[in-house]
This record gives C-alpha cells, sequence and structure tokens, in this order.
C-alpha cells in the first residue's frame, strides 16, 4: 500500500509541474502581446495631417514679371486669388491634393500700360508634397478678361516652391509661380506668391 501511495504521489507532482508550466508559458505569451501592441498603435502615415483633413483652402497673393514672346515690353505684375484643394495621397511619403483655383492676375500695375491685361483666372490644379516640405503643382486656367480685355484665353500654370509638413492646421506656403497666357500675345508671368494653408 504504502509503494501505490508513493505512486500516486509521484503521478500527482508531475501533473502539478506540468500545470505550472502550461501557466508560465500562457503568462509569457500575454506579456508579449501587450509589449507589441503599443507599437501597432503608435503607428501612423508619413503625413498624418493630410489622411485626416478632407480639404484645405489657401488664399495667396504675389508680384513677379510679366514678358511676352510676340510683343515688345516688360512690367511688373501682381496676381491674389486662393485654391480649394482635397487630399489624395500618392503614396505614404508623397502627399498629393487636387482642386480649384481662382485668381485675379494684372499684368502691368506701374501704370505704364505696358500690358493693359487683366484677367480672372479659374481651372484645374494637381499638387505633391515631397522631400520634407517640396511642393509641385501644374494646372491648366482660363483667363477671363476683365476691364478693357475683351478676350478670353487659356493658359498653363505651375508651382515650385515650398510647405512645411506639420501637423498643423495653419501652415505657411511659398513658391515660385509661372503662367505661360496663350492671347494674341504669349505672355510669361514669372512671380513669388506666398500663402496660408488652412486644413479642414
Amino acid at each position: 500500500m504504502k509503494t501505490i501511495w508513493i505512486r500516486f504521489h509521484s503521478r500527482g507532482s508531475w501533473g502539478s509541474v506540468a500545470a505550472l508550466c502550461c501557466v508560465l508559458v500562457l503568462s509569457a505569451g500575454r506579456a508579449s502581446a501587450e509589449q507589441e501592441e503599443p507599437a501597432i498603435e503608435h503607428e501612423a502615415p508619413t503625413d498624418a495631417d493630410t489622411a485626416r483633413r478632407i480639404l484645405f483652402l489657401r488664399p495667396h497673393a504675389g508680384i513677379g514679371w510679366a514678358s511676352a514672346y510676340n510683343r515688345s515690353g516688360n512690367a511688373l505684375a501682381l496676381h491674389a486669388g486662393g485654391r480649394v484643394l482635397f487630399p489624395s495621397p500618392l503614396s505614404p511619403k508623397v502627399a498629393g491634393t487636387f482642386g480649384l483655383e481662382a485668381t485675379y492676375l494684372q499684368l502691368d500695375i506701374t501704370g505704364s500700360n505696358v500690358f493693359s491685361e487683366r484677367y480672372a483666372a479659374v481651372g484645374v490644379v494637381l499638387e505633391m508634397t515631397v522631400v520634407k516640405g517640396f511642393n509641385l503643382g501644374v494646372g491648366t486656367l482660363g483667363y477671363i478678361g476683365v476691364g478693357s480685355t475683351d478676350r478670353n484665353p487659356f493658359g498653363v500654370v505651375t508651382n515650385l516652391g515650398w510647405e512645411p509638413v506639420w501637423d498643423s492646421r495653419v501652415r505657411p506656403y511659398i513658391t515660385m509661380r509661372t503662367e505661360w497666357i496663350f492671347d494674341r500675345a504669349t505672355y510669361n508671368v514669372l512671380s513669388l506668391s506666398a500663402g496660408i494653408t488652412f486644413g479642414i
């Protein structure tokens, strides 16, 4: 009887050891899962601000130099307007937007009447921001004659500038803006433009 009791006692000890090992394995698995969860929660896309906003409003204004390819003269030009942009990320590292632009453009603000043309420009624009705020854009605009300008030519606008990738609703924007207007003369306007982007 003593021998039998010892056998049962040994079997009970091995069962307790096995149960203890199972508890330790499960506890280690839970601790490992808890350590991995915060890393997943803190992961975020490169341009988190663009992902959260539904649109951007950007008023802009600038001054530049106007010239014509088949007409003599140069003049100081002024533009002011804005863009409404919608986010369309191209990749985790490239933030893309598309939208509409409306801008007033006067080719000569000196009063010398080298160029008398004034336009209200409306069109579609595309932008992308890469390499820590390096901003590229292109668009096609329709230029509606204002005042004595009775023609409605079309044109192309490009921008090359900087917009920070801050996680903020308000961000500055500065760019070199280039426009080609295909009127009776082909006008080229190179301007320094600045604005503020408001995320909504």
